[in-house]
């Protein structure tokens, strides 16, 4: 009878410490979790300033770039008009952010989509007609939705696409009343709506962006196509259009001091018959 106690009282003891083994490990599981969806809990601050249509700074110093749009510069027409949109929506105002694939960009800024209560600020941009699509790679899940949002503003002409301040994907005007520029002259006619003509000579493709030349001094203009455009167009753009004598229609911008043309869709570019 001594003995069986004593076998009774060590499977007990036994038991108890299994059982407080296997709790420990639930309560460290647990706590594992926790730590893991605090980490990916969106972190909620205060907007104080705002510099543009897609950049803000936080109470703690931090300042924001808004994902996925691109808003005018401070030199570029309607970049006001987009600043006093973007203040509407965030200035003094909690805001949740949300990081993208790429926290930080070269500039040191906070990646992010922004969220005032359930409102999406960039999608609001873009709805609204205060920013384009820009930046975001061709397989983004954003992707599409967020050129659909700009579709529908340029059809509304919401916003800055009243003024025509950024480049069509549609409504192009080919037939109108349009100047018909050399390559080299682009630099006489920012902000203005044209018609390029030369021949693409030098090409290069980043991955994030594709540029067309026709020069191989940065100096002059160069066509450019960004990722989130490309399943657009001819595969490999670099090499389907090096060497091409081409038209090209939209707006001509000046970019670190040289002209640029934004390119989103093929029907901007028409090769010429040799």
């Amino acid at each position: 009878m001594e003995m069986g106690s004593r076998t009774q009282k060590d499977e007990l003891l036994e038991r108890s410490f299994t059982n407080l083994h296997h709790a420990k490990i639930r309560v460290l599981i647990v706590f594992i979790l926790f730590s893991i969806s605090c980490v990916q809990q969106p972190e909620a601050a205060y907007c104080v300033k705002v510099f543009d249509g897609d950049t803000f700074e936080l109470e703690n110093g931090e300042v924001v770039r808004l994902i996925g749009i691109d808003a005018p510069e401070s030199s570029q027409p309607g970049w006001d008009s987009a600043r006093d949109y973007l203040s509407f929506l965030v200035l003094d105002k909690k805001v949740t952010l949300v990081a993208g694939s790429k926290k930080r960009d070269e500039h040191g800024r906070l990646l992010q989509y922004v969220y005032v209560e359930s409102m999406c600020v960039n999608e609001e941009m873009i709805r609204n007609g205060y920013a384009e699509v820009r930046y975001l790679s061709e397989d983004d899940p954003h992707l599409e939705y967020y050129i659909q949002l700009e579709r529908e503003a340029e059809s509304r002409k919401a916003g800055l696409w009243e003024y025509r301040v950024f480049q069509p994907r549609s409504d192009l005007n080919w037939e109108g009343d349009i100047s018909v520029i050399t390559w080299k002259d682009a630099d006489k006619y920012y902000g203005q709506y044209v018609i390029v003509e030369g021949t693409i000579v030098d090409t290069y493709n980043s991955g994030e962006v594709c540029f067309l030349n026709f020069h191989s001094s940065q100096q002059y203009l160069t066509a450019v196509i960004f990722a989130c455009d490309f399943p657009n167009f001819p595969e490999r753009p670099e090499i389907f259009y090096l060497g091409k004598g081409v038209h090209i229609i939209g707006i001509i911008k000046q970019y670190k001091g040289r002209p640029e043309i934004i390119v989103k869709t093929p029907d901007q570019i028409m090769i010429r018959k040799s």
